[in-house]
Order: C-alpha cells, then sequence, then structure tokens
C-alpha cells in the first residue's frame, strides 16, 4: 500500500489510504477503528476503476499487518450489509473468517436496519 502516512482521524480511527506506487493516484482507503479492548473494525472503500485488481485486499492486508504489529490487536472484525459480495471477497482473500449473519445489525439510510455479514481474523492468523 503506497501513499501518505496512517492518519489520525477523530475519536482514535485509523486512515490508510491506498495509492498506485508508480503514479500515486489515489485507489482507495481502509479505516480501522480501534475499541480500546484490543480489537478494531475494518472497513475499506476503493475507487470502481480499480476493483478487480488486488488493490482492496492488498491495501486490507497492510492494514491489519500494521495493526498487529503496533497497536497491540488481537483481533479485527469486518461487517458488510448482506449480499455486499464484493466486500465478502475482499474480507476472505485477506484472511477474514466469515462467522455468520447478525439479524438488523447494521443502520442504512433513513435509518432503515439490514442484516450484516460479519468475520474476523485473528493475529495468529495473518496471511
Amino acid at each position: 500500500m503506497a501513499g501518505g502516512p496512517v492518519r489520525l482521524i477523530s475519536a482514535g480511527r485509523l486512515e490508510f489510504l491506498a495509492a498506485d506506487a508508480a503514479t500515486g493516484e489515489r485507489l482507495g482507503r481502509v479505516g480501522l477503528g480501534p475499541r480500546g479492548d484490543g480489537t478494531a473494525e475494518i472497513g475499506y472503500w476503493v475507487d470502481p476503476r480499480a476493483r478487480g485488481r488486488g488493490v482492496a485486499t492488498d491495501a486490507v492486508r497492510a492494514a491489519c499487518r500494521w495493526a498487529f504489529a503496533t497497536q497491540g490487536l488481537e483481533l479485527i472484525e469486518w461487517r458488510a450489509e448482506v449480499g455486499n459480495v464484493g466486500s465478502r471477497r475482499v474480507a476472505e482473500r485477506a484472511g477474514f473468517l466469515i462467522e455468520g449473519t447478525l439479524r438488523k445489525r447494521l443502520r442504512r439510510h433513513r435509518g432503515v436496519r439490514v442484516d450484516a455479514w460479519v468475520g474476523s481474523l485473528l493475529k495468529e492468523e495473518m496471511p
């Protein structure tokens, strides 16, 4: 994952920029929300023009590797709305184990609740 240094965002959220190493073009972002108990939640976004090239998987792996090595984390959790197959594929390729479905766990636009897939990656499972 190329780009600038880690940025500390409000309330301790860590944001990473994924950029093309040759051109510096911004390709996506990965965010980690530490919970203070040795765990964090991860989220990511990739520019649609960069999808299908492994950018998200590489960026998620790099962010997790860094977080496990420097932040004292034992577990990183991933959640996505049921049906977000692209996000699930990235999580699985990055090493996350999909644990199940949480009913009405995410809140979408206008407060509508939807089911969420949940997965986790343990420090000792880091590929």
